[in-house]
């Protein structure tokens, strides 16, 4: 892209003193021909993360106010508090310059309006261009609104489609205002990914360009400290991990799928050995799934749960890892060890857990608090401590939290399973059908479940392994030494 020389890149660099990067104005410069021509486009626009969307958005709205007589903006985000407080802010920030801090009136505290000129009386009577802010969620009440300059949502993912239809498209109407959709990937089920769609099959047959899109690669080629960040995150999440497909790569993931691909299956696999005892001075932490109230998917409809075919009860399943750094000073979790207890009576596993915990010297255990499991983390912590037992209520958010701990460890190489080799063959048998097994779906806005479908069996060996990087909470690291060996190349090479 060459430099943009454009009139909004000329006001955003010399007026507010925030230059735009060659590919925001593109942007901008196809948003406000639309504007200008009253064409009623519906843009899409979506950019990895912090590579400048809310400025370029700001920046929009700080030219319109500028060179508009009169007029209203809609800018709509998810929430209201952070995500419009925060629109808010960023736009009286850029409008703090001489020509237009003394012209800016504010209303009911979602208004921002910019007089001609200076003037109290004009002040005071609200003259000139605004922008309205509202929140976008499913509970807010926003009809009667007009967009006749420009209609924005933000994080446009995030919205619901039903809402964004009824609620504040209209808006556009009166006038066949220009709509913007601001956000990043996600499922793609979402507004912004079906309008995308629609977007790319215009271009296709007309060549009307309607989608923006840039992802890391963008700003990266710009900006050597971003593309160091970007670099690092990938390393230590993994190229695979939800997170950096959607917001980083832009790629949508699919609205149901397996867990963990065969890459994920494998790196998950390890060379040590299953350990019966523990080894002396080892770090070791464990997760706990409990059986009890069952935590069927969802999505599942109670039919199908009720008739599902396997009949084996619900187990206890307790995952015990040997923790250990890498020269990044990040933790790794080696799997060694596993019980599974199916029918055994609540205390006998109160009093089979105690001898595991003074046996392994267990530093903490995260325990399934759900359930019946809230009973035995009660007993366990009253025991040990908090600074042991850390228990776990499974929710729609903390589940999510869960899943994305998991891969990020997974996809970075830093969990690890005991070799099949010397393991209980039921055990291993039994955990690896669960990882085949597992699902994803996803629950709500960057919310991430994962399952086993009950006609396939139970989760309680994924859950319990799910539990442990939750319990690498309560460890802290060691400290970094300042010293890097260099490598060794060759065996019985010295260091120098």
């Amino acid at each position: 892209m060459k430099k943009s020389s454009s009139p909004i890149a000329h006001f955003a660099s010399t007026v507010l003193g925030k230059p735009l990067y060659p590919y925001q104005a593109e942007v901008a410069d196809a948003i406000l021909s639309s504007i200008r021509h009253r064409q009623g486009r519906i843009f899409t626009v979506m950019m990895a993360r912090q590579s400048g969307k809310n400025q370029l958005s700001a920046v929009l709205e700080a030219f319109l106010l500028t060179f508009m007589q009169q007029g209203t903006i809609v800018k709509a985000a998810p929430t209201f508090n952070p995500q419009i407080i925060n629109s808010r802010l960023r736009l009286l920030s850029l409008l703090d310059t001489p020509s237009t801090r003394d012209c800016i009136w504010q209303s009911d505290g979602h208004m921002i309006g910019l007089a001609p000129r200076p003037g109290p009386t004009l002040l005071r009577n609200h003259v000139g261009p605004r922008v309205l802010f509202f929140s976008a969620g499913p509970e807010s009440n926003v009809v009667g609104a007009t967009a006749d300059i420009l209609l924005e949502i933000d994080e446009a993912q995030d919205v619901a489609r039903e809402k964004f239809e009824r609620d504040f498209r209209p808006m556009a109407s009166t006038c066949n205002a220009t709509t913007v959709l601001y956000g990043t990937a996600w499922s793609d089920t979402t507004l912004l990914a079906q309008q995308r769609a629609a977007n790319l099959e215009l271009e296709r047959l007309t060549g009307q360009r309607q989608h923006f899109e840039y992802d890391w690669h963008t700003l990266a080629a710009l900006n050597p400290a971003y593309r160091s960040f970007v670099e690092q995150e990938i390393a230590r999440l993994g190229e695979d991990h939800p997170a950096i497909q959607t917001q980083y790569l832009l790629q949508s993931i699919s609205s149901t799928g397996y867990f963990l691909n065969s890459l994920q299956r494998t790196l998950l696999q390890g060379t040590h050995c299953w350990q019966e005892t523990p080894e002396e001075a080892a770090c070791y932490i464990a997760g706990m799934d409990v059986a009890g109230e069952e935590r069927a998917n969802p999505e599942i409809s109670l039919m199908t749960q009720k008739h599902h075919s396997h009949s084996r009860r619900d187990s206890t399943v307790l995952s015990i890892g040997h923790v250990r750094y890498n020269e990044f000073n990040l933790p790794i979790i080696e799997v060694v060890h596993q019980e599974w207890w199916t029918g055994v009576p609540y205390m006998q596993q109160y009093a089979r857990t105690l001898a595991l915990m003074d046996l392994w010297g267990i530093r903490s255990l995260a325990l399934d608090a759900t359930g019946l499991g809230a009973g035995l983390s009660s007993l366990l912590l009253d025991r040990f401590g908090a600074e042991r037992i850390i228990p776990f209520a499974f929710s729609r958010n903390s589940k999510s939290r869960l899943a994305y701990q998991m891969l990020s460890l997974v996809n970075s190489n830093r969990l690890k399973l005991y070799s099949a080799v010397g393991a209980p063959r039921d055990i291993s048998t039994e955990c690896w059908q669960q990882l085949h097994a597992a699902r994803y779906s996803l629950p709500g806005a960057n919310l991430l479940n994962f399952y086993v479908d009950p006609v396939d069996g139970h989760d309680d060996f994924l859950c319990s392994l799910a539990l442990l990087p939750e319990a690498l909470h309560a460890l802290t690291a060691p400290a970094a030494s300042r010293l890097v060996q260099p490598v060794r190349f060759y065996a019985n090479e010295g260091y120098f």
